[in-house]
């Protein structure tokens, strides 16, 4: 496997007899003659094949050379549509991708989401679960969960999206009935319909007015 040509080599020979195969990385190669029959000597010794013969008056291609000519051509097209379809791919989303979302947030708000998604990038092919548990997202072979919440692993990497405020509420009936709390102790004593996330444990109050 030590053995095996450069690409620069087999674009060498091609240069010489033709001047129009040349590699992608190589568009704007300045090719000095002195160079590229270093290259092409160096290709001669690769293969252990004579692949131009030489005299003081001319260089003419012998038989292994004009199969290897040809092996070279097919080879450095083969690359260059390689590259072009890489660079595509690194362009373009596609491939499959799976999302997972709790479910009254995946429903309300991850869902429209994913939605103009698939049409912006029709190649993405998207799976959407919505689960109201923990997630193993490597066992389970999840990309993404996008949740409510900071409990989060330590070996995840994890983004804020939004902050997700809540607000502590009373209907004019309840406060007639119980009276308005003065104080955040007062709430313990009322009857309070708290929501409570699976990953999130605490309210976090805060005076805004």
């Amino acid at each position: 496997m030590n053995n095996l040509p450069l690409l620069n080599d087999c674009a060498s020979l091609c240069w010489w007899l033709a001047g129009l195969v040349l590699p992608p990385w190589r568009k704007n190669w300045a090719f000095h003659p002195a160079f590229v029959s270093k290259r092409i000597a160096l290709l001669e010794q690769t293969l252990n094949v004579v692949l131009l013969h030489r005299t003081t008056r001319r260089v003419t291609i012998t038989e292994e050379g004009e199969r290897i000519y040809e092996w070279a051509q097919r080879i450095l097209q083969d690359v260059g549509q390689m590259m072009d379809e890489l660079s595509d791919v690194r362009q373009v989303p596609q491939g499959m991708l799976r999302i997972i979302s709790s479910f009254g947030f995946g429903r309300q708000v991850v869902a429209p989401a994913l939605s103009a998604l698939a049409k912006a990038y029709p190649q993405l092919e998207l799976r959407f679960d919505v689960e109201d548990r923990l997630v193993d997202l490597v066992n389970e072979g999840v990309d993404l969960d996008i949740r409510i919440g900071d409990d989060i692993a330590p070996n995840l990497i994890a983004r804020k999206l939004a902050t997700n405020y809540r607000i502590l509420c009373a209907s004019p009936e309840f406060i007639a009935q119980h009276g308005a709390p003065k104080h955040l102790t007062d709430l313990s004593a009322l009857p309070c319909l708290v929501i409570k996330e699976p990953r999130s444990s605490f309210w976090c109050l805060a005076i805004t007015q």
